[in-house]
Formats: structure tokens, sequence, C-alpha cells
């Protein structure tokens, strides 16, 4: 991951770099598909991963994409309580403070704590959006 940041400063090439592997890179070589810009690029990861833990793709692409439409991996709302929902599942630090700010803004660990939670059932805690990824 250093390697791919230090040789243009992007998270994309980073993360291509480093961040998934070469199964990650290979699976979107053999699809055909290189992703154009940051939010497919993010896409493709949340894929990527909730496959590789055995939930259902489309719905992690959508919980993402309602709590952050951009899928912004780096994304921060702070909330009127002063906690702060973070990264691309807005994982909030005052009822998860055990997920650090680097797990939180990093797509792979925030999308495997998202599989983790929907696979003990604990889809809600992203009820505040639901009315949306149910869509």
């Amino acid at each position: 991951a250093l390697a791919g940041l230090l040789a243009d400063t992007s998270f994309e090439t980073a993360f291509l770099a480093g961040f998934g592997g070469t199964a990650f890179f290979e699976s979107l070589l053999s699809r055909g598909k290189k992703p154009s810009n940051r939010k497919e690029l993010m896409e493709a990861i949340i894929r990527w991963v909730a496959t590789e833990e055995g939930v259902d793709p489309d719905l992690a692409v959508r919980v993402a994409k309602c709590e952050n439409p951009e899928l912004d991996p780096y994304a921060v709302n702070v909330n009127k309580d002063g906690s702060r929902d973070r990264g691309l599942f807005q994982i909030n630090d005052k009822w998860h403070p055990n997920v650090n700010d680097a797990t939180a803004f990093d797509p792979v660990a925030a999308t495997r704590f998202f599989c983790k939670a929907v696979k003990n059932g604990h889809l809600d805690w992203w009820n505040a959006t639901r009315k949306c990824w149910e869509k």
C-alpha cells in the first residue's frame, strides 16, 4: 500500500498496490472491468468483500450508498452529540468505540465490519437509512 501511495499519492493506487492484494485486482480484470473513478472503485471493493464474506453484495452497496452517497471512504459526519459517523458505512465512534479511525476509513475493513454485523443479525445498526436501502 505504501508503494502505491508514494507512487502518486492516490488512494486507488495504494489500494491496488497492497490493501486488496492481487485477488481483488485479478477479479476485476477477469470481468473486463476497470473502475474509472473512486466511486466505482469503492463499489467494486464493497462487492468483492461482501461476496468473500457471504453477504449479499447488492445489499452492502445499497446500504453504503444510502449512508454515504459519494462512497467517500474518508467521509465524516459530526452528530449533534459530538459523535462521528465515519467512512463508507458511517460507523459511529460512540456506538462502536472498538472501531478505530483506521478501520472505519479503510474500505476493506469497514466492509468486513458491515458484513460481520449483518451476519450477526445487526443490519438494524443502519436503520436510520433503511427506507433508502430497502427500495
